[in-house]
């Protein structure tokens, strides 16, 4: 009897995917805008249309009064038009300029794009994510070569408050609460200069998904956001080769066909040249990373220097397979020495390198069935020796080790039972493999201050749907973690429920229960090197709880005639956490707090768009608090980086090749502790620093020549009026007498904010 209602229940949705093509409305328009046609359209074949405002405004058209099929009425707009109407599937169609047809992804089967340019060109949203394509963003603000990490940091509720790429914290999370992901390889150390400039190449071909809520149950691992890395899979028909250069490093990337439209190459390979010449842009950012520190003096001799490079092999036998393998290497290495006394060098030595591979088989079995193979590994290793050399036998040395091995398969299906019904179901294996050492040493006896070593095995298995009513879209999911090396598990219901009130407005409402066994914490042991004192560790769950959060989100948006509004409002709880992997207390304190937290907040766009310019704002509210057991008697209070209020302003104008953006950033200080004369903490986070702003400007120039080969040379200035201010301030134990071992005291250092900072690139695409 099942199986029989199963047929009865395919053959309907069969027969409903074809009936909208045999169907027949009336319509009948005068010199009518297409925006409007567009809408009258979608309400009657039960159809949408992703498309930017800015280039159908103007567009009209003028039909007689007859029967129209969905098809003859496509052919019409795009005969009275500058416009292409390209079919996605059944459901989905995206309008483009004609010229630029070929351009369209299709990939967005059952992901309706809702904004086809959200802040500038080549940054979308749909109604699960954000989509960024670094080789198409327009200039933003204060970002040079589209910078993936700092080109997020435009989005509302991405902010770094210590001013650097990699420190992104996403709706109260910290950074290692972020999993970012390249074609399956995980990222541990994602930039480069310390964090200050991403260590993802922004011009390899790739397209950026941005989760903030309501997380596809295929990511885990993570409780803050989900960064998904994907290089394109596509087999240029010819060789491809776009190279350029910039204040730091110089950098290029080459496509080209192995075998016509079956086998092609990828390479891609970035150098700085820091280690040769310092320039105005190296000299200001390190000057802000090495605050409170003796590296003050980089050279020929002393050196910093960074290199990444990835490969990438695409085969497509058929039509129905593709097969990927992704290779991948980040390494930034220092050597620096001091010469202290005439009989003391200390020198001081660090690497550190993030590498990995990724295997990816996607095979379609038919129209409506395929399977996705992911295998992947990933290392990470952290490398950092200060040695002290008195004379040729005898030394003092301290060293930390800490390394990351992951890897693990997935096996994912995808069943589309027509356009409007999707769902999703698969398998993962996971493997943790984590330890660290810090050690101090001399010519005679070494000393082990911290040394662990874990590991864990996670099985997940997870489904997601998603199905369309009428204006209706919902998609529920779940997923489930098994941790069987501390025999724990955790089950993860995530939904996103969806309505289209009227052509111009749509509501959302969210959930999602998320977890996390790896966090960073603040190591116990002092070093000179102190935007590098965390290290990896895998949780316990004693010692180091599971990290668990859960976020609930409602919103809307709003967009009609080139205006668009986009507010989301949340409230994410939180619980596992500790004084150490928030690093609140000074880094020489062994006592660990464990806690948890609330994050209450909204984040809101308004937006303006023509042709030729576009500017927006952005505001998010943000209240982050933790509290912990024995802190604060127990009382909630800031979290470290709870930023209350920020708003962005921006603008960017195009002028025939030329393009400028301008913009303001300002936000509310941070929270810091108060201590007393005698060093002694008096209160958890209730003091607040100055409030902080800044202006950025970007501007561009593109052209080609006679070969056809294009040319884009541009500019950026980072905190243009030169405002240097306090962002934070940390503790420093005091060991002034024999009496601080026992009793803590503290002192207080004061960070400042990146000078004026400028930049200039060029690229050229052969």
């Amino acid at each position: 009897m099942k199986k029989i209602a199963l047929f009865f229940f395919l053959l309907f949705w069969i027969q409903l995917s074809h009936a909208q093509q045999k169907e027949k409305y009336s319509f009948t328009y005068t010199n009518t805008k297409i925006t409007k046609v567009l809408s009258d359209i979608e309400k009657a074949f039960d159809v949408k249309y992703s498309y930017a405002d800015s280039i159908v405004a103007s567009q009209k058209i003028t039909l007689p009064k007859k029967q129209y099929s969905l098809t003859e009425i496509n052919a019409e707009i795009e005969a009275q038009s500058s416009l292409q109407v390209v079919k996605i599937n059944d459901r989905f169609y995206s309008i483009a300029k004609t010229e630029t047809k070929e351009n369209i992804d299709k990939t967005y089967a059952l992901k309706e794009v809702i904004v086809e340019e959200f802040l500038a060109k080549g940054i979308k949203k749909t109604d699960q994510n954000y989509i960024l394509y670094p080789q198409k963003i327009a200039t933003l603000p204060g970002v040079t070569d589209a910078d993936i990490l700092l080109s997020l940091q435009q989005l509302p509720g991405v902010k770094s408050p210590n001013e650097t790429a990699t420190g992104l914290h996403i709706r109260g999370g910290t950074s290692d609460q972020n999993l970012i992901l390249l074609d399956g390889i995980r990222l541990y150390h994602p930039g480069h200069l310390f964090g200050m400039i991403s260590s993802i190449n922004p011009n390899v071909e790739q397209t950026v998904n941005y989760y903030n809520k309501a997380v596809n149950p295929k990511f885990g691992e993570r409780v803050s956001s989900i960064i998904d890395i994907k290089s394109t899979d596509k087999i240029a028909d010819k060789t491809k080769i776009n190279a350029g250069i910039n204040a730091l490093n110089a950098d290029a990337y080459c496509q080209t066909p192995l075998y016509k439209d079956k086998l092609g190459l990828q390479v891609s390979a970035r150098k700085s040249y820091t280690e040769w010449l310092q320039s105005p842009t190296f000299n200001q950012l390190e000057n802000k990373v090495f605050q409170h520190t003796n590296f003050n003096n980089f050279d020929n001799d002393n050196q910093f220097q960074f290199y990444d490079f990835s490969t990438k092999l695409n085969f497509k036998p058929n039509d129905k397979t593709a097969i990927s393998v992704t290779g991948l290497v980040i390494n930034n290495d220092l050597d620096y020495k001091t010469v202290i006394k005439t009989d003391s060098i200390t020198n001081q030595k660090m690497n550190i390198k993030n590498y990995g591979f990724g295997l990816n088989w996607c095979q379609k079995y038919s129209s409506n069935f395929s399977q996705k193979l992911q295998l992947f590994y990933s290392v990470y290793n952290f490398d950092y020796e200060k040695r002290q050399e008195y004379q040729t036998n005898k030394f003092e040395a301290y060293k930390k080790l800490n390394r990351v091995v992951d890897s693990g398969l997935e096996l994912n299906y995808g069943y589309t039972l027509n356009e409007k019904f999707n769902i999703e179901f698969g398998y993962q294996f996971l493997g943790n493999d984590i330890s660290h050492l810090l050690n101090s040493y001399n010519q005679d006896v070494a000393i082990d201050l911290n040394l662990k070593h874990r590991y864990n095995v996670t099985q997940v298995g997870y489904v997601f749907f998603k199905q369309d009513f009428g204006q209706w879209s919902l998609q529920p999911g779940l997923r489930y973690n098994y941790y069987s090396k501390i025999k724990a598990d955790s089950f993860e219901p995530r939904f996103l429920v969806q309505n289209k009130l009227s052509e111009a407005l749509i509501w959302q409402l969210s959930y999602e229960r998320r977890s996390q066994i790896l966090s960073q914490v603040r190591e116990n042991a002092a070093n000179d090197l102190s935007l590098e004192n965390y290290v990896w560790i895998l949780s316990d769950n004693e010692k180091y709880p599971i990290q668990k959060a859960n976020q609930f989100t409602a919103g809307i948006i709003y967009k009609s005639n080139g205006w668009l509004l986009d507010v989301d409002s949340y409230y994410k709880n939180i619980t596992g956490i500790t004084s150490f992997t928030l690093g609140f207390l000074s880094q020489n304190d062994t006592s660990i707090h464990h806690g948890k937290g609330f994050t209450k907040g909204v984040d809101v766009l308004l937006q303006k768009c023509t042709q030729t310019w576009r500017a927006w704002t952005t505001y998010t509210y943000q209240d982050s608090q933790n509290k912990f057991e024995d802190l604060n008697g127990g009382d909630y209070f800031q979290a470290n980086s709870s930023i209350k209020h920020s708003i962005n302003v921006a603008v960017n104008k195009k002028w025939n090749n030329y393009l400028v953006a301008l913009g303001w950033f300002w936000h509310s200080g941070k929270p810091y502790s108060a201590i007393d004369d005698d060093g002694q903490i008096t209160s958890y986070n209730s003091e607040t620093l100055p409030n902080y702003h800044r202006l950025d400007v970007s501007g561009s120039y593109e052209f080609k020549n006679k070969r056809g080969h294009t040319f884009k040379i541009g500019v950026s200035v980072y905190n243009l009026y030169n405002r240097n201010e306090i962002i934070s301030k940390e503790f420093e134990r005091k060991y002034s007498n024999i009496a601080d071992i026992t009793k803590s005291r503290y002192s207080m250092q004061n960070y400042y904010s990146l000078k004026i900072t400028p930049n200039v690139f060029l690229r050229i695409n052969l």
